[in-house]
């Protein structure tokens, strides 16, 4: 073996080492991220096999034009009011003013516990309601 085969050799060796140290991270990073992405999956199916609710009541004033929609989180997952969407006659109703056991400042929705939107202006009764919390799991009423 000469001296030129042994030289190109040695080329070829270290053009492989450089290409297999910068493929390596660009994989490493590729499958890091993979598996991220599945564990946020397996989280949020989790979350959503966990969610439940109950509609409890629903009432409507004529006179005032209010509708109170009382929900009970009856899941082992911790709801947001804010990701909580109230649907009326199919249409979404913005504006509606929120409780959880009474109190208008609080964010977060407990299992156990029970939201209220009160929602003023609607001109004529409804005929559905329909809640659709964060995680997509949704409860309708048809009064």
């Amino acid at each position: 073996m000469g001296f030129s085969t042994s030289g190109s050799a040695a080329i070829l060796f270290v053009g492989a080492l450089v290409c297999l140290s910068t493929v390596y991270p660009v994989m490493e990073t590729a499958n890091e991220r993979v598996t991220e992405a599945g564990e946020a999956r397996d989280d949020r199916a989790l979350a959503q096999a966990n969610t439940a609710m109950n509609l409890t009541d629903v009432s409507y004033n004529a006179s005032t034009g209010t509708l109170v929609v009382n929900v009970t989180n009856t899941g082992s997952t911790t709801l947001s009011v804010a990701g909580t969407d109230l649907l009326v006659d199919g249409s979404y109703a913005s504006g509606a003013t929120t409780r959880v056991g009474g109190d208008p400042g609080r964010t977060i929705w407990v299992p156990g516990e029970q939201l209220q939107f009160e929602l003023t202006g609607v001109t004529a009764e409804p005929g559905r309601v329909k809640l659709v919390t964060e995680n997509g799991i949704a409860e309708t009423e048809v009064l």
